[in-house]
């Protein structure tokens, strides 16, 4: 603000304590004014203080020309200095000085005052270059306003924009995790909150949208003189999509930063509850938790030395959980404090991995116990409801035979729908019952030498029913060897074959599922091969996993527990074998399911044998 502004303001403030002091201004009109006045004197005063410091952001040694104040210059011969106020304001009268207005856009903006020379007057050529004179100088006035004011806006945007970017930031952060409606007004002098935006008023309108979410809009007013065209369309669009990107790029940043702080604390946090438990679980079982090593031996520490020379905390993950002291030193040499800093970060890794060790330790121990108590209690549950339901199917043979008495035939399907889920219950319980046994390590085979064949017609004669319903055809290879004798569990063999052959007729629908053995050296193989929908590859190994089945909508078709083949398999690894199956995934070209057995079977073993291919 000039001199003359602030002899002005003070003249005008010493008119109104004046006018208001004055008798005459008693009454309720005038007291009204004066009022109005100083509120608009006081809005005026602080907008003109508040606009000081950007005004002085114009370019040093222009003149702030677009302020209400008058100036003048004169110049004579090739001097150039400043005119007194007074002699701006006094009128020539002289025919023989021109003057000549300076117009710009607002109208009149100055006058250019020439006076000829003493020795002659003033000609034509002289008053067309005068007026052209003039007519570059309203230009260049003109363009130094305009300058002058361009670079005020762009230092208050400037100012404005690092405002917003340091100050409002986190706000507009918050704002969208919390779904607030955030706006800003941007009009090439300042950058402004804006709480309801007039979309009506907008010549151009472009949604911003980020992953096809809509999250904002950019609205563009035009200059009523200059509508907008194809082309400020199209860069309002650009811009609109990279103002998108640029939020979600802050944003993800600002999420990136707070989870990383998040985790970061969650660590120091769980480490320090960790060390925690762990130094408290230490004192109870009398543990020491500091050592001193006096290079000859290290023994615990019962109190910290009195005279520490040189300390370095052991850190975890952030979190200090002791200290490294080193005493007796006398001098400490910038080599010896690197060494002790190299030292305990050492010590912090050993001591940490120790610590997780040893949780892991006792975390194994805690599952390998649960895991034992879970196949003890299935063993029990599974015994304790196959000895009623046994009862159930056998008091239902009972009425079905006819031994209570008669029966309708009503009741005879009921009893033999009662039989049937019966018996598929009980299946289901007995599958539950070897599996918990099987990881129990409490399942033990029975060894006995018999007739391999004899078993494969079992199985055959067993599940031939079932295959006949379906119209497949159930038979065993001619070329299968039909004398070889093996060492094995009759029962539990028996049990594989029976659980393979049901599984092949389950997911057959046509063709035929055929039995082969074959005796190779001092082992014997046993196929058994369906034309079924077969197994995609991926699969091969997924289908011996418990409770898994390759495809859930054929098995709710079919039915099973999904623990038929784990049972198997496991069975015959008791065995020392090895069960396999291959399949190129193809529906009717089906499955093969491979049983790899030695002659003798090898209890003992931990490992299974493996066939050599």
């Amino acid at each position: 603000m000039t001199d003359k502004s602030r002899q002005r303001l003070a003249a005008l403030f010493a008119d109104i304590e004046r006018l208001a002091g004055h008798p005459d201004a008693g009454t309720e009109a005038i007291q009204r004014e004066l009022e109005a006045l100083r509120a608009r004197v006081a809005e005026m005063e602080a907008r003109i203080l508040h606009d000081r410091e950007p005004a002085s952001s114009t370019r040093a040694g222009s003149p702030a020309l677009y302020e209400k104040e008058q100036v003048g210059y004169v110049y004579a011969g090739t001097r150039l200095e400043s005119m007194p106020s007074s002699a701006i304001e006094t009128p020539r009268n002289d025919h023989n000085v021109l003057q000549l207005p300076l117009v710009g856009t607002d109208g009149a903006i100055g006058r250019i005052v020439a006076e000829p020379p003493p020795q002659r007057g003033w000609t034509k050529e002289d008053a067309s270059l005068a007026e052209a004179i003039a007519q570059r100088a309203s230009l260049q006035i003109q363009s130094l306003r305009l300058l002058t004011a361009a670079e005020q806006a762009r230092a208050e945007a400037e100012a404005a924009s690092r405002r917003f970017i340091h100050e409002s930031w986190a706000s507009f952060l918050d704002g969208i995790r919390n779904n607030e409606r955030i706006g800003y007004l941007y009009d090439q002098a300042e950058v402004a909150p804006v709480a309801n935006p007039n979309v009506d008023e907008a010549d151009i309108h472009e949604t911003i949208e980020v992953l096809d979410e809509h999250i904002g809009s950019l609205l563009v007013k035009s200059d009523p003189a200059r509508p907008p065209t194809h082309e400020d369309k199209a860069m309002v669009s650009a811009v609109a999509r990279q103002v998108a990107q640029q939020v979600e790029n802050l944003r993800l940043l600002a999420e990136a930063a707070r989870a990383r702080a998040e985790a970061e604390e969650a660590a120091r946090r769980l480490t320090r509850e960790e060390w925690r438990e762990y130094s408290e679980r230490a004192k109870k079982k009398k543990k020491s938790l500091g050592f001193l090593y006096d290079s000859n031996q290290v023994q615990p520490l019962s109190a910290p030395p009195s005279s520490i020379d040189l300390s370095h905390p052991i850190v975890v993950r952030g979190e200090a959980i002791g200290q490294l002291a080193v005493s007796g030193l006398g001098h400490v040499s910038p080599e010896m404090t690197e060494i002790v800093s190299a030292i305990a970060a050492q010590a912090s890794i050993h001591i940490e991995t120790l610590r997780l060790t040893e949780e892991l330790q006792q975390r194994a121990e805690e599952l390998m116990e649960l895991d034992r108590l879970k196949s003890s209690f299935l063993a029990n549950m599974s015994h304790e409801l196959r000895t009623p339901l046994n009862s159930i199917l056998g008091f239902a043979d009972v009425m079905i035979e006819g031994l209570d008495g008669p029966l309708t035939p009503n009741m005879d399907n009921d009893l033999k729908l009662i039989q049937k889920n019966g018996q598929h219950l009980l299946h289901l319980i007995n599958d539950v019952l070897d599996m918990a046994k099987i990881e129990s390590g409490t399942l033990n085979l029975t060894v006995e030498t018999f007739n391999l064949n004899e078993i494969i017609e079992e199985v055959t004669g067993i599940t031939g029913l079932l295959a006949s319903d379906k119209r497949i055809a159930l038979v065993i290879e001619p070329d299968s060897d039909r004398e070889v004798e093996i060492s094995a569990d009759r029962t539990r063999l028996r049990q594989v074959l029976i659980n393979i052959v049901t599984n092949a007729i389950k997911f057959t629908e046509k063709g035929k599922i055929s039995l082969r053995a074959v005796c190779e050296k001092n082992n014997v193989l046993v196929a058994v091969k369906d034309t079924g929908i077969g197994i995609p590859a991926d699969q091969l190994e997924t289908i011996f996993q418990e409770f898994t089945q390759v495809d859930s909508s054929t098995t709710r078709k079919a039915g099973g527990t999904g623990l038929g083949l784990p049972i198997s398999r496991r069975l015959i690894e008791m065995h020392g074998g090895r069960l396999w199956a291959e399949s190129s995934g193809v529906e009717g070209e089906g499955s093969t399911f491979y049983i790899f057995l030695p002659i003798e079977a090898k209890i003992a073993d931990p490992e299974p044998v493996t066939r050599g291919k």
